[in-house]
């Protein structure tokens, strides 16, 4: 029986009525995304200040801003202090994290009250957090000094130091993000069979040998994952810092965040800024790819 036109009609708009949802989304992703990425690009190719910004008159430069800012030890220097920022705080979580995961997956008494406890820390925000420990490693009436000097230890520079100031904003980090790991990998911990760990029991192995031998293969895909995570917010770490020390004293805690944010804003060079945020765009995605081929790789397996 042929089709009206109506029905026929209606079944077109019903084909396609998953692009009139997409629409608006799309609108988003334009608009939040894609254009300022454009713009971020097209900024990075001309020399604009303060001075010109509003002049649509730019003066096209090509790739000077990447060699300028790549030929800048200053910037080289804060992507370097990044990367090992980037491997002491990973490190760091994911070893108190595992620890704490594994604690928590015992029955322990009040393992509840704990697991709220220690994800504390999660649920505060990265400049409460970094202005909570700037009062603590504050040093003159710091609590953390205070009770150092219950056992006669001399009060610590934390934030006026720069390898003191560097562990400071490592530290406060590590104990800002290991409760996000911990609870990834209590939940992989938990969801792990119980059989090859009985059947290693029986065969005597220890708990140091069913850690190595059972554990840590089975969670190998959960601790990548977490791992790519932490090391992505890591590297583009910049409230925690700027609100603990703002770089400093002196350039030592200047991670690649800050230094982007210095050459944008206060240098007011704004396309040099914008060659240092696509060389951290880079990065990113880079190290989001790893994250996406991990969570591809689980999937298939």
């Amino acid at each position: 029986m042929e089709k009206t036109t109506s029905q026929r009609l209606f079944s077109w708009f019903d084909d396609r009525i998953h692009i009139v949802f997409i629409i608006p989304a799309m609108a988003v992703l334009l608009g939040l995304v894609v254009y300022p990425l454009f713009f971020n690009v097209n900024l990075s190719l001309h020399k604009v200040n303060m001075l010109n910004f509003t002049s649509s008159n730019w003066k096209f430069v090509g790739l000077d801003n990447f060699i300028k800012t790549l030929g800048d030890k200053t910037v080289t220097d804060a992507l370097v202090r990044t990367f090992v920022f980037m491997l002491v705080t990973v490190s760091g979580q994911l070893v108190l994290g595992m620890i704490g995961a594994l604690t928590l997956n015992t029955a322990l008494k009040g393992r509840g009250l704990l697991t709220v406890v220690v994800l504390i820390p999660m649920m505060m925000t990265p400049v409460a957090v970094g202005l909570f420990w700037r009062m603590l490693l504050n040093n003159q009436w710091g609590i953390i000094n205070y009770f150092l000097s219950l056992f006669g230890i001399d009060a610590i520079p934390w934030l006026s130091q720069s390898t003191f100031a560097f562990i400071s904003v490592c530290m406060v980090q590590i104990w800002w993000g290991v409760s996000f790991v911990m609870l990834v990998l209590l939940g992989g911990l938990s969801a792990l069979p119980p059989e090859p760990f009985e059947a290693a029991q029986v065969d005597g192995a220890g708990r140091w040998r069913s850690f190595t031998l059972i554990t840590l293969p089975s969670l190998s895909p959960v601790i990548s994952i977490v791992v790519m995570l932490r090391a992505i917010d890591a590297f583009r770490e910049f409230d925690i810092i700027y609100t603990l020390t703002q770089g400093g004293p002196g350039v030592s805690t200047r991670v690649f965040s800050l230094q982007l944010y210095l050459t944008s804003f206060e240098s007011q060079d704004f396309s040099t800024g914008a060659a240092q945020a696509l060389i951290l765009t880079t990065i990113t995605l880079l190290l989001a790819s790893r994250l996406i081929r991990s969570m591809s790789g689980e999937s298939n397996g």
